[in-house]
């Protein structure tokens, strides 16, 4: 059974994976996806580098980052995801307290999907995932026309 036929299942839970080093804003950011996407299952974790070893052995459907973080930072994050062979890239939000806009273009330039700023509104947070969430699930049960409508 591949990836694609597991996606497509209509008991399947798109699964989102939040990384932030602030315990603080990682309940926040799940707590809003939670009552956004209910069906949705989350992972959080505080450690970039032990969520690239998790990512080895699990597909998710969003990735979610913070960009200032302790050991490794957003950009370096993202880098080493499309790196590896190991890991399935998936869109990804970088959430970022610095509002600048040299950053956010090099986020974006590196493929990353979309870059908040801090504080992120729930409406936003919740709007942007849901969108990359269903262009996701359009994209592997082949219904393009709805993935344009989405967009």
């Amino acid at each position: 059974m591949s990836i694609r036929d597991i996606r497509s299942a209509h008991t399947y839970r798109q699964t989102i994976l939040i990384v932030d080093d602030q315990p603080t804003v990682l309940a926040i950011h799940e707590a809003v996806l939670k009552s956004a996407l209910p069906g949705a299952r989350i992972v959080c974790m505080t450690d970039a580098g032990a969520a690239l070893k998790w990512l080895r052995n699990k597909h998710v459907d969003l990735i979610i980052t913070d960009y200032r973080m302790q050991k490794m930072d957003g950009i370096h994050f993202v880098h080493a995801l499309q790196g590896s062979s190991s890991v399935s890239v998936q869109p990804i939000i970088v959430v970022t307290a610095l509002n600048d806009e040299k950053i956010h273009q090099q986020l974006l330039s590196a493929g990353v999907a979309a870059c908040l700023n801090k504080p992120v509104q729930a409406a936003q947070l919740s709007g942007i995932s849901r969108t990359l969430l269903e262009q996701g699930r359009q994209n592997y049960t082949g219904n393009k026309d709805e993935v344009n409508k989405v967009t």
